[in-house]
């Protein structure tokens, strides 16, 4: 790797630049998924937080590992163990994992390891989850950023070292990052959030990886790995083009366009969609009274569905698709509104009935589920 775009030497500038090229090398069809990791999950954790104690629940672990899956390497086992976890276990543990580390930061390996009690979890997804709550100085495990921090170190092979996914590791990239992390904010007099240091080399290492691809069996291996300055950068035209996905479809198009649908059937809000491009942003004062909104909304509809019962045995989106169901409309529009006019027609769950869903029913609840907020007229903003 060149000198100057190794973690230790990194100018800001730079990081930026490389930063802003993030979106190049994600998967097309993965802006549903990407929203959820990267904003919807977030908030909802902060949501929680402010509400007393975060949480995640059963179907946006899933979904979290999905993104992961699709982002990084695939492991088919990984998915179907962690679908093995039961609701409530998966909402105490992570409750419990997010109250240790908000009340000490620096104690983050047992919120980890309290993580890896779920089926499926280690370390490195447990980072994930535990990154989604506090996205600013938690990193995630990933095999990029892992390889990026560590590049310097001896007998190693670069973007092909080999990862152990060890706990042991995991606290040595933490300390790693925060180092680059304070010293870009010091360098900047910007605060840096640890999420786009995992971004900056997520870019770094994809372009690597494509080059690599496209170089000589003659080139040396490291010549072959060496990303290029990010201003003399060209668009690769040897790969044959990705499925424009949905949204980049309904971008395309533009305000006065033909609908656009999604994979589900449902038609995506240009508007929307044309606000959700670009990274994430600080939360404005309008985004955080929305989001104690949302609060309300969810405690709203969970006194209607469930009136005073104290063991809630499933999820919001599974009652917005009871409720969709029962009243004959689309997911994506059931609103706390919806909810009172299920209620004034009589419907009512009968006990159990929510109870050990088939994996089938869970796929279909998260295919509802994500990037339904891109849709048009829903109400899951």
């Amino acid at each position: 790797m060149q000198t100057n775009l190794k973690h230790d030497r990194i100018s800001h500038d730079d990081f930026k630049e490389w930063l802003g090229m993030y979106e190049d090398y994600v998967p097309k069809d993965m802006e549903g998924l990407e929203q959820l990791r990267l904003e919807e999950v977030p908030d909802v954790l902060e949501m929680r937080r402010n509400d007393g104690d975060a949480f995640l629940e059963k179907t946006e672990v899933t979904a979290l590992v999905e993104w992961k899956l699709k982002h990084g390497t695939y492991r088919p086992n990984l998915a179907k163990l962690v679908a093995g976890n039961k609701m409530q276990d998966v909402r105490t543990t992570t409750k419990n994992a997010f109250k240790d580390y908000a009340a000490e930061n620096s104690r983050f390996a047992k919120s980890i390891t309290t993580l890896t009690k779920l089926k499926g979890i280690g370390p490195a997804t447990a980072s994930l989850l535990l990154a989604c709550y506090d996205p600013a100085k938690v990193p995630f495990f990933s095999d990029e950023l892992f390889r990026y921090m560590h590049w310097s170190d001896t007998n190693t092979r670069g973007w092909d070292r080999k990862i152990s996914y060890t706990m042991k590791e995991y606290k040595d990239l933490f300390e790693k990052v925060q180092v680059l992390r304070q010293r870009l904010e010091k360098e900047s007099g910007q605060a840096i959030k640890v999420i786009d240091i995992e971004k900056c080399a997520y870019a770094l290492a994809k372009k690597a990886e494509q080059d690599h691809k496209n170089t000589s069996k003659n080139d040396s291996d490291d010549q072959a790995l060496l990303p290029p300055s990010p201003k003399r950068r060209k668009r690769d035209t040897s790969q044959p083009e990705q499925e424009p996905s949905p949204s980049q479809i309904c971008l395309r198009k533009g305000p006065r366009g033909s609908p656009t649908f999604d994979e589900m059937g449902y038609e995506l809000d240009y508007e929307y969609v044309l606000k959700c491009q670009g990274r994430p942003r600080p939360l404005s004062k309008r985004q955080m009274a929305r989001l104690d909104e949302k609060g309300k909304e969810s405690e709203r509809k969970k006194k209607i569905m469930w009136a005073d019962t104290e063991q809630v045995p499933s999820t919001e989106p599974t009652w917005d698709d009871r409720v969709a169901r029962d009243l004959g409309i689309a997911y994506h529009e059931v609103g706390v509104e919806e909810y009172e006019e299920w209620q004034k027609k009589g419907f009512h769950v009968e006990a159990g009935e929510f109870e050990n869903p088939s994996q089938e029913e869970q796929d279909r609840i998260h295919k509802l589920m994500v990037g339904c907020a891109l849709r048009k007229g829903s109400k899951h903003r």
